[in-house]
């Protein structure tokens, strides 16, 4: 295989892989449904290698289940698992608060106030989705502030869709409450206060880990 074959076929990996996480996010592929291969194929009109590879990676990701003599379906997170990452992500996301406080200028600050105004028109939407978008947005927002690819890449690959899509129910109940954090998150931020940020940013996690937990209880 030629040099510019590989790069087609990365490319085209690249492609199914945007696919399924784009359609995991937007509640197409459920937790605990199966996909499959033939049928993916044709929606995706791409051969059977890319899709494979693509699944492949997509299960080195903890976004899909490859099971043995059964075939491939969009992970389900048990209420540990979900817990788990709200740990990681209390204090990563609490540090990107941080240093997005330190690297506070007027442009940013003036960005992540539309991302706030945003999530506070959309809480009440009967479409649970534009609301996700919009904290999608408000978390995305403070993590390109914080100006750290390493972190950035580590909080991404934790902020997976399925959990929230799993647990919808349970966000759809917190969506005031995270709008009034997401301006506690906005204030210290746009005060340049890093530690007041973190903190924050830290309850705000917290909190829905805590919702998590009775409502899964």
């Amino acid at each position: 295989m030629g040099q510019d074959e590989r790069k087609t076929k990365e490319t085209v990996v690249e492609q199914v892989v945007k696919s399924i996480k784009l359609g995991i996010k937007e509640g197409n592929y459920v937790p605990g449904q199966r996909l499959i291969e033939s049928s993916l194929t044709e929606s995706l009109k791409v051969s059977r290698g890319p899709l494979r590879e693509a699944m492949w990676r997509l299960s080195g990701e903890g976004l899909l289940d490859i099971k043995p003599n059964y075939g491939v379906e969009v992970k389900r997170l048990t209420k540990e698992e979900a817990l788990g990452i709200f740990d990681i992500r209390e204090v990563n996301e609490g540090l990107a608060a941080r240093l997005a406080a330190i690297n506070a200028d007027p442009a940013s600050i003036k960005r992540l106030k539309k991302a706030l105004e945003l999530t506070e028109s959309s809480h009440k939407d009967p479409d649970l989705l534009n609301f996700m978008k919009a904290n999608d947005l408000f978390h995305d927002t403070i993590i390109e502030m914080a100006e750290n690819q390493q972190l950035k890449d580590h909080i991404e690959q934790l902020r997976l869709p399925i959990y929230r899509l799993q647990f919808k129910n349970i966000i759809r109940g917190v969506t005031s409450q995270s709008v009034k954090q997401h301006r506690e998150i906005f204030e210290a931020i746009s005060q340049k206060d890093p530690k007041k940020a973190e903190r924050a940013m830290q309850r705000h996690i917290r909190a829905s880990a805590n919702l998590l937990k009775k409502a899964v209880d």
